[in-house]
């Protein structure tokens, strides 16, 4: 009887283990920039009270980075990760039902929202630094082939760097994909580039329209 329990608890930790993997399926990415004149610190506060709110509204995780190197030198970012288009109608629900208040401040210059799935999930979780690629692809290529082509070109990060995610546009204001790759100092950062550069991807027709990079730093409470 011992046995047969033991068996049947393993099986349930087995499938446990197999639904987190299921989890995280999709990403709210949301991009900020900080006001001329304004602190830095003031907005990462902002931000951070926001990543809680959100994980307490239903999401299953938040994080926010803001810009280290390369790129907008006022830029931050907000991520919230959850599984399904239904979880996050309830917290856009739970979100409406709130309200607001006209007195609450902004506290950012521009800001806009993506709904992203996740196409590659590798990346372990928060790093301290991460690169940020964003890249679109020709409006002559088809849906799937401008998938192919991102993931084409998320391979060589992911076989520079040992572990990325490729998150690809649902909704948002431009059809648009995105690689994240982590690593924790500028010497890790420096032996995947060695890897990068060595690989073929000059030789290779990605029919990229746009690609930007950006180093980001993780702001903690």
């Amino acid at each position: 009887m011992k046995i047969l329990l033991s068996i049947i608890l393993l099986s349930l930790s087995t499938l446990s283990l197999a639904d987190d993997q299921k989890k995280n399926n999709m990403m709210m990415f949301s991009m900020f920039t900080n006001p001329a004149g304004q602190d830095m610190k003031e907005m990462e506060a902002f931000l951070l009270r926001s990543a809680n709110d959100n994980e307490e509204r239903g999401y299953n995780r938040c994080g926010v980075y803001k810009h280290r190197r390369v790129g907008s030198s006022r830029s931050a970012y907000i991520y919230c990760y959850f599984n399904d288009y239904n979880q996050w109608a309830k917290i856009e629900d739970i979100r409406d039902s709130e309200g607001g208040t006209a007195v609450n401040k902004q506290m950012f210059s521009d800001h806009t929202d993506h709904l992203l799935g996740m196409a590659e999930s590798n990346l372990k979780p928060d790093p301290k630094y991460v690169l940020l690629v964003r890249a679109t692809f020709g409006s002559y290529l088809t849906g799937n082939e401008r998938s192919q082509k991102a993931k084409q070109f998320f391979d060589y990060y992911e076989n520079s760097f040992g572990g990325c995610n490729l998150m690809e546009h649902l909704w948002g204001p431009e059809i648009g994909y995105y690689t994240v790759c982590g690593f924790e100092n500028y010497k890790e950062f420096a032996k995947a580039m060695e890897i990068f550069n060595q690989s073929d991807i000059l030789e290779q027709k990605l029919d990229i329209l746009e690609h930007s990079d950006e180093i980001l730093i993780r702001v903690d409470n």
